[in-house]
């Protein structure tokens, strides 16, 4: 049995940064991806939201509020956005080149939804550079890092992390892995809506009795390429791109909620590259990423746009530490972390800001691998026995996945799959009634039967995607499952959320609403500033 201080698990800047920090601080730290390593995702596509030209944070904090609908921890607001700046110099130094102006200085934008130019980026090498030198980091620190490792039960006792079983498909072979804490930074479930990977320890955290916080808000973004997987950064519009609908009339939102509504209301939505003179020269890969995929010339043509399902809110609560809430802000899952898309951090409430999502990742990456390094120098490993039938549970549930006779009417992942897609599609295609998302609950009880059936044909463990999309598939019903029951309690349309019984916003409903894997309804109380004084007293 493998025995770590510290085990975190995702690929992205918010698990790199978290690793980087734990391991700095002289935490033994494993870093586990169920992906390829590399596969960081686009947590950086709309670069880092940082308050380098102003004379303080207040206006990134106010700004922050605004487009999270007054439903965000304001003290946590306050901390993030205290940190951007550190975080940014950190990427500077470790080697990420941002666009820069005349004087040398990092070039900042306003975003979509920002008072001020306040977001700095690489142009479309964002993504890129950041991952890299966050690996980097990780190397430098001493981080071990292993990709095709599925985490498949997270094992505790009392609410005390006592380790980890994963797969490994490398090796073929379910390990028990011995760890005092847990940081959960694998992303959020998007993949639910869109056919791709999702979180696997936000579901993990599920399983284990944590309830899940704000797992309504499911966020969209205007800038998907229609007819495509692409999806476009927001701050080409800073580098003078422009939106227009196809009859050549501009669109123009004050936040990205009411700019996907403006979208979706035109007679077609397209951007439009030509004119970003030399500034296009931060986005030339993207410009051949579209011409590759869909043939279009962004340098002689538009592109058509289309509203996307790109980011979610919700999560594992946390709190400014990176801990695990459970219940209270006074209670927490002892040993456990989260950080980026995983975590519900409070920095988003209702709706986002661009630039956030980054400073979310590497701000929560920082705070909780900090925080996390420091409390495993005094704690001990538990309950090996524990782990021990945990990891024979683990074999023989996979063993039972495979019966001597196979029928026509067996279960199949593929079909399983798209039913789940229609089902999803079907939660953010419109604004839903409590009828709609009751009768959408009865459809995931019905494909969470459907999936108790699935019949496996690869007995090996090796590579086996076949189990890995079931695992996928189950965790993703379980989180949408979560999602929707927490959109039945929300009766008000706030934010991303929307009701068509409940029209408006309800001031009666500022809190966060927990839900479990049993289905009870929880709150947590919204969190003030950090001298309990509102910075912008809730509307």
């Amino acid at each position: 049995m493998e025995a770590w201080d510290i085990l975190v698990i995702g690929e992205g800047p918010a698990a790199l940064r978290s690793a980087a920090v734990s391991a700095k601080n002289g935490a033994k730290t494993l870093l586990i991806s169920s992906t390829a390593l590399g596969n960081g995702g686009t947590t950086a596509l709309e670069g880092l939201a940082a308050s380098i030209q102003e004379m303080n944070n207040r206006g990134h904090r106010e700004d922050t509020i605004k487009s999270g609908y007054f439903l965000c921890d304001q003290d946590i607001v306050t901390a993030k956005t205290n940190m951007a700046i550190d975080e940014m110099n950190h990427l500077e130094k470790a080697g990420v080149v941002f666009s820069r102006d005349a004087k040398g200085l990092p070039m900042t934008k306003k975003g979509i939804g920002h008072s001020s130019p306040r977001i700095v980026d690489a142009g479309d090498a964002s993504v890129r550079d950041v991952q890299q030198v966050l690996e980097e980091q990780c190397m430098k620190n001493g981080v071990v890092r292993r990709g095709d490792q599925l985490p498949v039960m997270l094992v505790s006792t009392k609410q005390k992390v006592d380790g980890v079983i994963t797969l490994d498909m490398v090796n073929g072979r379910f390990v028990a892995i011995q760890t005092k804490a847990v940081i959960i930074a694998d992303g959020g479930f998007e993949g639910i809506f869109n056919g791709t990977g999702i979180g696997f320890g936000m579901d993990l955290a599920l399983q284990s009795g944590i309830p899940l916080r704000d797992m309504e808000f499911i966020c969209k973004t205007p800038f998907g390429v229609t007819d495509s997987k692409l999806t476009l950064s927001s701050n080409m519009l800073g580098y003078g791109a422009s939106l227009c609908d196809t009859s050549g009339d501009s669109i123009s939102a004050d936040n990205l909620v009411q700019l996907c509504d403006a979208i979706s209301q035109s007679s077609g939505a397209v951007i439009d590259g030509r004119d970003m003179g030399d500034d296009k020269v931060w986005w030339q890969s993207a410009f051949r990423t579209v011409k590759s995929s869909t043939g279009v010339d962004m340098n002689k043509y538009t592109v058509g746009l289309e509203n996307r399902v790109n980011q979610t809110i919700g999560g594992i609560a946390t709190d400014e530490c990176g801990r695990a809430v459970i219940g209270s802000w006074s209670r927490w899952f002892t040993g456990l972390y989260a950080a980026g898309d995983a975590a519900c951090s409070g920095l988003n409430g209702a709706g986002t800001l661009p630039g956030n999502r980054l400073l979310d990742a590497l701000s929560g990456g920082s705070s909780s691998g900090t925080h996390a390094s420091d409390w495993v120098k005094s704690q001990s490993f538990s309950n090996t026995e524990n782990l021990l039938s945990s990891l024979e549970s683990c074999e023989a549930n996979f063993s039972a996945k495979f019966s001597e006779e196979v029928t026509d009417t067996v279960q199949r992942v593929g079909a399983l799959e798209k039913k789940l897609l229609s089902i999803a599609a079907k939660f953010t295609s419109s604004p839903n009634s409590s009828d709609d998302l009751s009768r959408l609950l009865q459809e995931l009880e019905q494909a969470e039967m459907s999936a108790e059936s699935i019949h496996l044909d690869q007995q090996s463990l090796i590579a086996n995607t076949n189990y890995v999309d079931l695992i996928r598939i189950q965790a993703g019903i379980r989180l949408l499952t979560t999602s929707v029951r927490s959109s039945l309690a929300r009766n008000e349309s706030r934010g991303v959320h929307q009701r068509s019984d409940f029209l408006e916003e309800n001031s009666e409903l500022l809190h966060h609403i927990t839900v479990d894997n049993d289905a009870n309804i929880g709150t947590l109380a919204l969190r003030k500033g950090q001298k309990d004084n509102w910075i912008l007293t809730p509307q």
